[in-house]
């Protein structure tokens, strides 16, 4: 048995039409309402039972094209206003299906896609002025991302015996961000095992960016009771309003106080590219960055 297609001369003219519907839908995304529910009919439809019986691919395009495409999020619509979701491009469509084709599992092996991996990981060091042994990884969003930053820093904390033994033994592990932050970070506490309630909430100033005085004076509290601050998060871009913390202020008191430095980069971090950044500083040229700083910053959303 083969899992290939009966008949590949159909399933290339299937593929060709489901790709010209899907640049259709892109080109006419004006002509439709931003959003619009799934009415009750979609909904009852989906929740049909599994069918143990298979079905041919014209059938399951065709339950695609009436039950899903017309009820999607609605960010590709210029109007789309809503949270942060950005509208991707019409290449994306020929990008993700070429992926598709190749199906590369980047977790490790001899392939290109870990060069690929690499080569872009180098792009984004020169862009961002960061040092040429910096690493990382590229993932799906920036809430697997702060997941895997907190990740890294948690495990930092005593040179990686928490991934041996577990959390037990530092039960009293906490982190530090604005009231600002995004909330995949308080998750990303939660599934590492130190809770929600071990990430401080800092208050803001004026501008919505942390207030450096009570950080301070929360981790003062916080030491004198036992408890062993271990990360602090500063955000280039807040999602509420766009507010930037003062990243190098932070910078340097986690330099001073010797805690891990973290950098949300989810929804400013890309300004980085932009020629008025820095009052000036040319695109691509590294900003002065304090001595003996090293920043990490989130993967930036895709799109």
């Amino acid at each position: 048995m083969s899992l290939d297609p009966d008949d590949w001369e159909s399933f290339r003219a299937a593929a060709h039409t489901a790709l010209d519907d899907a640049i259709e839908f892109l080109r006419t995304v004006r002509q439709r309402p931003v959003w619009q529910p799934a009415p009750e009919r979609v909904r009852i439809a989906l929740d049909a039972p599994v069918s143990t019986a298979g079905q041919d691919f014209d059938s399951v395009y065709q339950e695609f094209k009436d039950l899903i495409l017309p009820y999607s999020t609605g960010n590709t619509h210029p109007r789309f206003f809503g949270w942060v979701h950005g509208t991707g491009q019409a290449g994306g469509i020929v990008a993700e299906m070429l992926a598709a084709a190749m199906n590369a599992n980047c977790g490790g092996r001899d392939h290109v896609g870990i060069h690929v991996e690499r080569v872009v990981l180098g792009w984004c060091k020169k862009l961002f002025g960061f040092p040429a042994q910096a690493s990382g990884l590229l993932v799906s969003g920036t809430s697997m991302a702060n997941l895997i930053a907190l990740t890294v820093a948690r495990n930092a904390r005593d040179l990686g015996q928490i991934r041996a033994k577990g959390v037990g033994g530092h039960p009293r592990l906490v982190a530090y961000a604005s009231t600002e932050v995004h909330e995949c970070v308080i998750k990303a506490m939660e599934i590492l095992g130190l809770g929600g309630d071990h990430l401080r909430r800092i208050p803001t100033d004026e501008q919505f960016r942390i207030d450096l005085r009570a950080l301070q004076d929360r981790i003062a509290d916080d030491r004198s009771c036992g408890f062993e601050p271990f990360c602090v998060i500063g955000t280039a871009g807040t999602v509420n309003t766009g507010a930037i913390d003062d990243l190098d202020a932070l910078a340097s008191f986690c330099t001073a106080e010797k805690i891990w430095f973290h950098i949300d980069g989810a929804f400013g971090a890309l300004c980085v590219l932009s020629e008025d950044r820095d009052r000036g500083t040319p695109r691509g040229a590294t900003p002065p960055t304090p001595p003996g700083i090293r920043v990490r910053t989130t993967a930036v959303r895709s799109g």
